[in-house]
C-alpha cells in the first residue's frame, strides 16, 4: 500500500503512477472521491489526516504526495523524519504514493524507512547521451513494434533527451509506418522535418563560421520557404550558439568530448559537431555573438524588427564578428 516513485524521467515516472491508480481497482466515479494529492509544502500532520480518512463506498483510499521529501534541510527536514516514523501505520484502506521529480539522497528517511517495509521503491532517471538510442529501442518495443538502432540513434541525436518528444515520435513513426515492419532511417527522414531542420541550422552556423554570409543567407531562407517558422528558427539558432559557448568553455579546460557529452546530455555525435564547430570563434566572439542574439530577442519582442529581417540581419552580423 506504499509506493514511492522518484527520478528526472517524468515520462515513466508518471506512467507508473497512472499504473498504481489503475491497479486499486476503483470505479472512475469512485476513483475521484477517494483520491487526495498534497503538494509541498504539506506537512505530516496534513499527510497523517489525508491517509487516516475512511474511504467513501469503497474499500481503498489513494493519497498521492508530490514533491514533500525534496527539502531535507531546516524545518522541513523535521517534517520528514515525522513522515517517516508514521509510515509503519498506515492504514490498510491507504494507497500512499510519494511521487518526486528529483533523485532522492539513500539516506533520505522515508526512502530508508520506505525500503524497511518492503514498499514498491521505483526510481526514474534520464538516461544518458549514450544510452538514448537503446531507450528508443526498447520504448518502441513496448509500443509493439520495433525501429532499426540507426533510426533510433537518428532521434536520439537530434531531438536529445526530451522523453516525450522522443515517445510521441515513436507513436508517429508508428503510426506512418503501419506495416509491423522496423522503422527505418528513411521513415524518421520522411517524417520528422525537425530532423532536417537541424541539419540545415548546422550548416548555417558553419557558413557562419566561416564568415560565408551569401551561403548562411540561402540555408536560412531554406527554411522559411519550407514553412519554418522565423521565430522556430531564432530559438534553433540561439540554442546552437548557446551550447558552442557551453562546448568551447568545457574544451578550454580540457575536458574529454566524452565527458563534455555527459555533462551538457548530448548526444556524441553531436558534442562532436559543436566541438570542431567552436573553434571557428575565440570566446570573445561567441559572447559577442550571444549579445547579438539577446538584442535581436529584444528588437522583435519591442516591435522594432519583423521576426524575418532580424534574422538577416543577424546573418549579416554574425558572419562579420
Amino acid at each position: 500500500m506504499l509506493h514511492l516513485l522518484y527520478g528526472e524521467n517524468d515520462l515513466q515516472r508518471e506512467e507508473a503512477l497512472a499504473g498504481i491508480v489503475q491497479q486499486a481497482g476503483l470505479t472512475p466515479d469512485l476513483r475521484d472521491l477517494n483520491t487526495e494529492v498534497l503538494e509541498a509544502p504539506a506537512t505530516a500532520a496534513a499527510l497523517r489526516r489525508a491517509c487516516s480518512t475512511i474511504p467513501f463506498l469503497g474499500d481503498v483510499r489513494i493519497v498521492i504526495a508530490r514533491e514533500l521529501l525534496s527539502q531535507t534541510k531546516g524545518p522541513a527536514a523535521k517534517e520528514i523524519d515525522e513522515i517517516a516514523a508514521y509510515l509503519p501505520d498506515l492504514p490498510p484502506s491507504t494507497i500512499l504514493i510519494f511521487c518526486e521529480s528529483k533523485a532522492l539522497a539513500a539516506k533520505n528517511p522515508v526512502l530508508v524507512q520506505a525500503k524497511k517495509l518492503s514498499a514498491n521503491v521505483q526510481g526514474f532517471a534520464v538516461p544518458s547521451a549514450k544510452d538514448l538510442s537503446r531507450w528508443i529501442v526498447e520504448r518502441t518495443k513496448m509500443h509493439r513494434s520495433t525501429i532499426d538502432y540507426n533510426a533510433a540513434a537518428l532521434l536520439a541525436q537530434n531531438i536529445g533527451p526530451n522523453l516525450r518528444m522522443l515517445d510521441q515520435e515513436i507513436r508517429k513513426l508508428m503510426l506512418y509506418r503501419g506495416d509491423n515492419k522496423p522503422i527505418t532511417v528513411e521513415d524518421v527522414q520522411a517524417m520528422a522535418p525537425y530532423i532536417q531542420s537541424a541539419d540545415v541550422i548546422f550548416a548555417m552556423v558553419d557558413a557562419i563560421g566561416q564568415r560565408d554570409p551569401r551561403t548562411a543567407a540561402t540555408l536560412l531562407h531554406r527554411l522559411l520557404e519550407v514553412g519554418e517558422h522565423p521565430l522556430a528558427i531564432f530559438g534553433m539558432v540561439a540554442r546552437q550558439f548557446r551550447l558552442l559557448i557551453q562546448v568551447r568553455w568545457l574544451d578550454d579546460r580540457t575536458m574529454s568530448e566524452p565527458d563534455i557529452a555527459a555533462r551538457l546530455k548530448l548526444h556524441p555525435f553531436v558534442t562532436g559537431k559543436i566541438r570542431t564547430q567552436a573553434q571557428h570563434f575565440t570566446p570573445e566572439q561567441l559572447r559577442a555573438a550571444y549579445q547579438l542574439l539577446v538584442d535581436s530577442d529584444l528588437a522583435i519582442k519591442r516591435g522594432l524588427l519583423e521576426p524575418e529581417a532580424a534574422l538577416d540581419l543577424l546573418i549579416v552580423q554574425l558572419t562579420s564578428l
